[in-house]
Formats: C-alpha cells, structure tokens, sequence
C-alpha cells in the first residue's frame, strides 16, 4: 500500500508526466491520473477540457488521493490572471483536499528559488506565449526572453533534449537579467536535462515536471529520491 497517493488531471496524455514522477517519487509514493483528452491549443478545446475537471476531481477523490494538480498550463493561462485561484477553489470543493495548476506550482517554485526574471523556452504558438506571459507578470514575475522549440501538439514528447538545451541557451544569451530558466510544459522532456542545464548556464531551471510535483511534495512532506536540481534539493 503507497503511503501516499497524488492525484493528477492532465488536459492530454499521460507520457513523460509518468516518467518525470517516478524520477522524483519515493516508492511509497504513487500518482493516480485522469485525462481529459484535449486536442489543441485553441478555445474550444480548453472549454470542453476545464469542463471535466470537477467530476476529475471527485473521480480521483474516491480513490482516496491526497492532493491534486492540474497539469498544462494553457488552458488556464488563457482564461487570464485570477483563473488558477479559482480552479484550485473547485478541485478542493470537489474532492476535498489540497489542489494546485501548473501555473501556480511554478509560480511558487520561483518563490521558492528567490527568482523573478525566467528565460523562457516553450513549444507554444504566439498567441499562447502572450497569454502565457501576461498571467507571468500579472502575478509579478516578468519574463526576460522568450525561444520556442518547433513542436505539433501531439508529438510534444518527441522534442529532443538537445533542441531545448539549445533553446535555452539561447534564451538566455537574450536575456541581460535572467535569474531562472522556466519550461512550462510536461509533455517536453525537460526534468531530464535540468541538472546539466543548470551546470551549463549557473541559473535554476524550473521544468513543469520539477514544479508540478514539488508543490505536491512540499505539502504533503515529501522529499524527492531525485533532488539534483535546484528545485528539488529546496525541498
């Protein structure tokens, strides 16, 4: 029996989600997932997906899960600032216990790490990465450069590591003042090339994999098996 049980509602596949937990999770830790089938990044997608998430929750509640994250972060971004709060309001009324988004998570990770100013590196299109950056600043975090990795929705997970070492790179020779590197998409493989990117560049690096699931940790008093990072050696 797993001492603990994170619960996990993500808008698309679950791929390099289970690899990044395993990666971090003791073994007496499991995660419970549910998809939601998204299919693109436009407005009816991220409509039919958020209109799941109640019965997501309660779904994952009765299988006794302690906390809940919601993965992906354009679907909530696009609903603008304020919108992660309340999502988070409707998964704990819904299963009663402690929730985040993907935004949030990463929002206290760089709280966490002292940081403010991210390099960015997404696959997402511009009018995603506007909405993306805007949510940034308006919860006080103000990017410092932005790269995108070439990417199709479904094949996300195909992006190599070596593209996005060199997005970031790139990233943040734009960048005079960046404190972090940020990758805010789970279906990237980023945890893995955390360690050597941040050995690289001397700047934290906050994957989506790293902050989903340290948020998650830190509250219910885990401590990651894997803890090379800066993100996860906080914890």
């Amino acid at each position: 029996m797993k001492r603990h049980r994170i619960g996990l509602i993500s808008p698309t596949v679950l791929e390099v989600i289970i690899d990044d937990f395993y990666r971090l999770a003791p073994e007496d830790v499991g995660l419970c997932g549910i998809t939601c089938s998204m299919q693109g990044w436009t407005r009816d997608n991220y409509a039919r997906a958020l209109g799941t998430v109640d019965d997501a929750a309660r779904y994952l509640a009765e299988r006794n899960v302690q906390y809940i994250i919601h993965v992906g972060s354009p679907l909530v971004v696009a609903q603008g600032a304020g919108f992660d709060l309340a999502l988070i309001d409707r998964m704990k009324r819904a299963a009663g216990c402690e929730a985040t988004t993907t935004i949030r998570a990463a929002i206290d990770a760089f709280a966490r790490l002292g940081v403010s100013r991210p390099a960015l590196v997404t696959p997402f299109p511009p009018e995603l990465n506007k909405q993306l950056t805007d949510f940034l600043e308006a919860n006080g975090i103000k990017p410092a450069s932005l790269r995108t990795v070439s990417a199709v929705f479904a094949l996300l997970q195909d992006v190599t590591p070596a593209s996005l070492m060199d997005a970031a790179r790139a990233a943040v020779k734009d960048a005079k003042d960046a404190d972090c590197i940020y990758v805010p998409s789970g279906q990237l493989p980023a945890t893995a090339i955390v360690q050597e990117l941040e050995a690289e560049l001397g700047l934290p690096v906050v994957a989506q994999g790293d902050s989903d699931f340290c948020a998650a940790f830190a509250h219910l008093g885990i401590k990651p098996k894997d803890r090379s990072g800066r993100l996860t050696a906080s914890l």
